[in-house]
């Protein structure tokens, strides 16, 4: 069997394509948490 290319960062496609979509999930859910923190912010002061 032939090993598969690793790029730059020793990463095969398979591991990059996961991190990949870890992070794309980790940044969705922390722009979710901020926009509620920021619209709970502005119901309690508006003029925040």
């Amino acid at each position: 069997m032939q090993e598969e290319r690793k790029s730059l960062t020793g990463l095969t496609h398979a591991e990059a394509k996961e991190f990949h979509r870890l992070f794309v999930t980790s940044t969705l859910v922390f722009v979710a948490i901020t926009l509620v923190a920021h619209f709970l912010v502005w119901n309690w002061r508006p003029w925040f």
